[in-house]
């Protein structure tokens, strides 16, 4: 509708129409090609500034037509031509916007760029040193036509547009930092030092160039040479965190971790250092003890130190995260977790340690709710899954167990432990749930991955026996696990109770007698079972004690309190 009001009020004006590029009509009178040249121009910068890249080259081509000798027609298509990474067509334009105005320098620099996109490094010399005329005070113009003779390998010029560099702003100092490199580049250390010692005699309170001398000599195994402008660093910046850090690694290389170490503290303790330079020295001594199992002294004072100072980075908090989770200060580490969460959702690592701790905790509701928001930020990620399946399961929401644990079994990419844990919760959420076949072939499944499965075993026997089917494969699957593991309590019981499924009374009562033995909190479960034994085994007296003993806590049944009025029926 736009584009017909103005060609209405053309109309109306008297003009004819010409058409022109994609379907674009202009009045064609008598008006001159200046005329047209600016509606061509100011619709091109208005179809640009709207993202209509063609439309707008269809009118800065019109304009070029129009008036050949107009460099800002050739700018505007070498600008788009570069946004659609056409580096030769507008490369062309470029150098006729260039030439048609060589004292423009964004037109130098528009030609410039579009030659380096295509690697013309050499060509791009000449118009910085037309640049430098035109403005021969920006620095720039003077580091850019080095950069590029160093880019085309023209290192020797380089060297020498170094040495002509006028004396203004940093320019000098720049130059020198660049033929150090040049010369340490082509294996000319004595030359690259040589500027170095001159500059920091005539400025003495350089820090910086000082700094870059000694890190030279320190690479060089000139240690007394390196040694002796520390000294000079530290005296003259005892405070500053660069010199403390640069001294650190000095002594760290050197194998002095003691001296390394002070003054990389010293370092930390500065709140105007990247965190992200502390952590990569962090990151070195742990590096060193990687064969050791617990962290030394110097890497928790620089994590302490680091978290003093910089807390409220993520990354920093993490890392302190980890190290409280590492040392199992669980309590400390879960707050900072859960601030983490928050700042930042997308650390896999953060998620799964937060849940691990809660695990520990048996904090179920939170496990649901955490694993949750987990599966919002990494929906293919089992592991999430797989915490709120367990903990639905503790929470006696068996159907959203087995929905969960089934959408985690479904995701590709999972390793076989996983798979194999999914499956056996799966089974447990199944049986509870009243689904007994499909529980025990879920756990046929886990067992024809890994047959010497102790946990499956134990439970699939436990399980049969509870429902006194196939005793006969209980007691095999549960004799299997005893064998292994002779000391275990929760095997032992297992073991005790298909005996004593099986009629096997008498058997089952050594069992079940070191079963609590080594118990040092049984469960009320446990404690009847062993109640039950007792009094098949014709021990009523010590039946009771154990059922009165199991009476209120966890596991016993709900007929405990018949067991103990008028024994087993």
């Amino acid at each position: 509708m736009k584009k017909l009001l103005i060609g209405l009020l053309l109309g109306c004006w008297g003009f004819g129409g010409v058409v022109f590029g994609q379907g674009i009509t202009v009045a064609d009178t008598a008006s001159s090609k200046e005329v047209k040249y600016k509606y061509y121009f100011a619709e091109g910068l208005r179809s640009k500034m709207l993202g209509n890249s063609d439309e707008a080259i269809a009118y800065f081509q019109q304009c070029i037509e129009l008036l050949p000798v107009s460099a800002a027609a050739f700018y505007e298509m070498g600008l788009l031509y570069n946004e659609k990474k056409d580096y030769s067509a507008g490369t062309g334009f470029a150098r006729n916007a260039w030439k048609r105005d060589p004292a423009n320098k964004w037109y130098g620099l528009l030609l410039i760029e579009n030659l380096m996109m295509q690697g013309n490094h050499i060509e791009c010399v000449p118009i910085y040193r037309d640049l430098q005329k035109i403005e021969p005070g920006t620095e720039d113009f003077y580091t850019g036509e080095i950069e590029m003779l160093i880019l085309a390998k023209e290192v020797k010029e380089a060297l020498k547009r170094i040495d002509k560099l006028p004396a203004i702003g940093e320019l000098q100092r720049w130059g020198l930092i660049k033929s150090k490199d040049i010369y340490f580049s082509t294996n000319q250390f004595d030359k690259g030092i040589k500027g170095m010692v001159s500059w920091v005699k005539e400025y003495p309170e350089d820090y910086e160039i000082r700094g870059i001398l000694a890190e030279s000599y320190a690479s060089k195994g000139m240690k007394k040479e390196a040694a002796d402008q520390y000294k000079v660093l530290k005296e003259q910046n005892p405070d500053n965190p660069a010199v403390s850090f640069s001294l650190g690694q000095f002594y760290y290389q050197n194998g002095e971790k003691d001296k390394a170490l002070e003054e990389f503290l010293q370092g930390f303790r500065s709140p105007d250092v990247n965190p992200a330079i502390k952590i990569e020295i962090v990151k070195s001594f742990v590096s060193d003890q990687k064969e050791e199992n617990k962290l030394s002294e110097q890497v928790v004072k620089l994590i302490e130190v680091l978290y003093l100072v910089d807390k409220g980075n993520p990354i920093v908090d993490e890392l302190y995260a980890n190290y409280l989770y590492s040392e199992e200060r669980l309590t400390e580490a879960e707050p900072v977790y859960r601030e983490l969460i928050k700042s930042n959702p997308g650390s896999f690592n953060v998620w799964q340690n937060l849940l691990f701790i809660l695990n520990q905790k048996q904090n179920f509701k939170e496990i649901l709710f955490v694993s949750d928001s987990a599966i919002v930020y990494f929906p293919g990620q089992g592991l999430f899954y797989l915490f709120k399946g367990t903990a639905a399961i503790e929470l006696k929401d068996y159907k959203l167990a087995i929905l969960a644990l089934n959408k985690g079994l479904s995701l590709p990419g999972q390793n076989t432990e996983i798979i194999k844990q999914f499956y056996l919760s799966l089974s447990e959420a199944l049986y509870r749930n009243g689904d007994l076949e499909d529980a025990f072939k879920n756990f046929d499944q886990i067992l024809a991955l890994e047959p010497d499965n102790l946990v499956v075993l134990n439970n699939y026997s436990y399980y049969l026996s509870l429902e006194n089917r196939e005793l006969d494969k209980a007691k095999e699957m549960s004799g299997k696990c005893v064998k292994a593991e002779p000391q275990n309590a929760t095997y032992l019981d297992t073991f005790a109770w298909v005996l004593y499924c099986r009629g096997e009374f008498e058997m089952a009562l050594k069992p079940m007698s070191k079963a609590i033995e080594l118990t040092t909190d049984p469960t009320g479960e446990v404690l009847e079972h062993y109640g039950d034994i007792l009094y098949r085994n014709n021990k009523g007296l010590e039946a009771k004690q154990f059922w009165e003993k199991a009476k209120g806590l966890k596991g016993a049944s709900d007929n405990i309190d018949n067991k103990i009025k008028n024994g087993l029926k």
